[in-house]
C-alpha cells in the first residue's frame, strides 16, 4: 500500500469513528492535512436561510477568523453561491473549475469573500465536497492552500472522491443519530413539564431516567429515596414491598396484572410501577425495566372520599375516619392520633377495614384507598 493510500484509508477509520466519537477527529484532519498538503481543513454546515456558519470541525482558521466569516461570504459577488450545481453530493469541485463553470477566470478574486476573508489569511485554492443538503443546510468538506502551493491536482480530487462516498454515508449516520437523540432531547424536556413525577428503573431498581418533578419528590425527605443510585424506600417496612412491586413487574409473563399489585403509599407519597418492555433487536438484548409515577395523592374533599369510601365498601363513620387517616401516610399509631381514637381501637378497626377491602396489609390497604378515592373524583363532577 502506498502511503497515500494508507492515508486515505487512516481518514476513512477516522471518519466513521467520528460518527460516534467527535473525539476521532484529532487524527483525521492531521491525516487529511498530510494527505492532501492543505493549511485549512474544514468541515461546516452552511444555513443558507440565516446567512450563518455552523462549525463542525475546522482546523486551521482563527476563531476570530470564523466570526467574520458570514458577512462576507453570503453576498451576491462570491462565485461559491452562483454554482449551486457544483455543491451537491458526488461532485468534487476546486476553485479553477468553479470559475470554469461560470466562464468568468476572475469572479473569484473580485469578490468580497476572496478580498475580505480569504487574501488576509493569504488562502487562494480550495477544494471541496458536499456531502449532505437538506432544507437550506449544506454541509461542506474543504480544504484550503496557500497561493504558492499551486491549486489542487486531479491525483488529489480523485482521492477526495473515493473519500466523499464514505463522508456521504458518515454524515447520514450522524444526520439520524442526532434526530434519535434530538427526540429523546425533546422527550425529556416534555417529561420535566408535567407535574407528576415520572422515572424509569432498571430491573435492580437503578434509576435510568427521571423528569425534574421525581427528583424533587425524592428529594424531599418523604417515602422514598435514591439510595446508590437505586430506588429506595426510607422506612424499612416499605421496603420489602418496593422490591416485591419491582420484582413482579420485572418478571415477564408470570407477573400479576400490574393494576392489582403495583401501587405503593409511603408517608405521603403514592408510588406506581407499570412494566417496561424493550424493541426486540438482533444486536441488543432486551432488558427489563419499569415506568415509576410518583405523586402526592391529590385529596379529595374528605366528605366526598368518605361518601366514596361507605358506597364502596361500606364503612360506618369510625371506619372510614381511620381509613382517611391512614391515607394521610405514616404508620398506624400515628393514623390513630389523627382519627382521635386509641391505638387499641385503630387496630380492631383496622381488621375490620382488611376484611371489608379484601386487603391483607396496611400498604395494600392504602394504596387501594388512595386509587378508589382518587378515581372516583371525576364520576362526582357530574
Amino acid at each position: 500500500m502506498s502511503r497515500p493510500d494508507f492515508l486515505l484509508h487512516r481518514a476513512t477509520e477516522a471518519l466513521y469513528d467520528a460518527v460516534i466519537d467527535p473525539a476521532a477527529w484529532d487524527e483525521g484532519m492531521p491525516t487529511l492535512r498530510t494527505l492532501f498538503q492543505s493549511r485549512v481543513e474544514a468541515l461546516y454546515c452552511l444555513d443558507l436561510r440565516a446567512h450563518t456558519l455552523r462549525p463542525v470541525r475546522i482546523e486551521g482558521v482563527e476563531r476570530a477568523q470564523l466570526k467574520r466569516f458570514s458577512a462576507s461570504f453570503y453576498l451576491p459577488d462570491n462565485p461559491c453561491l452562483q454554482t449551486p450545481e457544483l455543491h451537491r453530493p458526488g461532485v468534487v469541485r476546486t476553485d479553477e473549475s468553479m470559475l470554469a463553470h461560470l466562464g468568468d477566470p476572475g469572479a473569484l478574486r473580485r469578490s468580497t469573500y476572496f478580498n475580505e476573508w480569504l487574501r488576509p489569511q493569504d488562502l487562494a485554492h480550495t477544494m471541496g465536497i458536499t456531502p449532505w443538503i437538506q432544507e437550506g443546510l449544506v454541509l461542506n468538506f474543504s480544504l484550503l492552500r496557500e497561493p504558492g502551493r499551486g491549486g489542487f491536482g486531479m491525483a488529489e480530487q480523485r482521492r477526495l472522491g473515493q473519500l466523499a462516498r464514505h463522508m456521504e454515508r458518515a454524515m447520514r449516520m450522524v444526520v439520524k443519530l442526532d434526530t434519535l437523540t434530538q427526540r429523546c432531547s425533546d422527550s425529556t424536556m416534555a417529561l420535566d413539564q408535567v407535574a407528576q413525577g415520572m422515572a424509569v428503573l432498571d430491573a435492580h431498581g437503578a434509576l435510568l431516567q427521571a423528569n425534574r418533578a421525581a427528583l424533587q419528590l425524592l428529594a424531599c425527605g418523604k417515602g422514598f429515596c435514591l439510595r446508590g443510585g437505586r430506588l429506595a424506600a426510607r422506612e424499612p417496612q416499605h421496603q420489602a414491598r418496593l422490591e416485591a412491586l419491582l420484582s413482579a413487574c420485572t418478571a415477564g409473563g408470570t407477573a400479576p396484572e400490574p393494576a392489582q399489585q403495583a401501587a405503593l403509599v409511603a408517608q405521603g407519597l403514592v408510588l406506581q410501577m407499570t412494566p417496561l418492555r424493550s424493541t426486540r433487536s438482533v444486536f441488543v438484548s432486551p432488558r427489563a425495566a419499569v415506568l415509576v409515577s410518583l405523586s402526592e395523592p391529590l385529596a379529595p374533599p374528605v366528605a366526598q372520599a368518605r361518601e366514596t369510601l361507605t358506597a364502596l365498601f361500606g364503612f360506618t363513620a369510625a371506619e372510614a375516619r381511620l381509613a382517611l387517616s391512614l391515607m394521610d401516610g405514616g404508620g398506624l399509631r400515628e393514623a390513630a392520633s389523627r382519627a382521635r381514637m386509641s391505638y387499641a381501637t385503630a387496630r380492631w378497626y383496622l381488621k375490620i377495614l382488611f376484611q371489608k377491602t379484601g386487603s391483607t396489609r396496611q400498604s395494600e390497604l392504602t394504596a387501594l384507598l388512595v386509587r378508589v378515592t382518587q378515581s372516583a373524583r371525576p364520576l362526582q363532577m357530574h
